[in-house]
């Protein structure tokens, strides 16, 4: 072979080689920018999720707080109207003296305390009641010392006193009443939507 075609055989050698070349580089820039692609693809997904995730960790703290604020806000008003109840069931109390049926109530404290404590020996009334108590007080020294809406107070000579006044049994009934009020109030169709998250 003539140096001319070794030189043209070696330079074609050389122009493939070369071709070859540059076609892997191809491949392999192409690849590298297919791999950037995907994480530059991978990291803006990412990026994106990290708001949004926060902004729902964010949006279940405020529907948290809400719920805890409307909850106190719930049983702040519930703790208002009974007591608005209760201070209602002290002024019925506290006219009860003036009723038709007040002799018979006063009586049938009179008749309870005595059951309870047989060896009284003081009836204590307030003064408004000294009438009423004296023909019942039957072997009772009767002293207007109290102040209360109505009822009675036996002491014995022994030490032990029953109080049985409107009062005491109102305060004795008060967590029954506050019972039968929340229960009352659950039962309505209002107060379940309000307590509904």
């Amino acid at each position: 072979m003539a140096l001319t075609e070794l030189l043209r055989a070696i330079e074609a050698d050389a122009d493939a080689e070369r071709a070859l070349a540059e076609r892997a580089l191809a491949e392999e820039t192409q690849t590298i920018i297919e791999n950037a692609r995907r994480e530059a693809l991978a990291l803006q997904a990412e990026l994106a999720a990290a708001p949004e995730a926060q902004a729902h960790r964010e949006a279940e703290r405020v529907r948290a707080l809400a719920r805890v604020h409307a909850s106190s806000a719930i049983r702040s008003a519930r703790e208002a109207a009974f007591a608005s109840t209760l201070a209602g069931v002290r002024a019925r109390l506290a006219g009860v003296r003036e009723t038709d049926g007040y002799p018979q109530l006063f009586e049938a404290l009179l008749a309870e305390s005595r059951a309870a404590l047989p060896g009284a020996r003081e009836l204590r009334v307030d003064p408004r009641d000294v009438g009423l108590a004296t023909p019942l007080g039957d072997g009772l020294s009767v002293n207007a010392t109290l102040d209360t809406w109505g009822g009675l107070e036996l002491a014995g000579d022994d030490g032990r006193t029953i109080r049985n006044t409107l009062e005491e049994r109102l305060a004795n009934a008060e967590l029954l009443l506050r019972r039968r009020f929340a229960h009352r109030l659950a039962a309505t169709p209002h107060a379940s939507m309000a307590a509904a998250p």
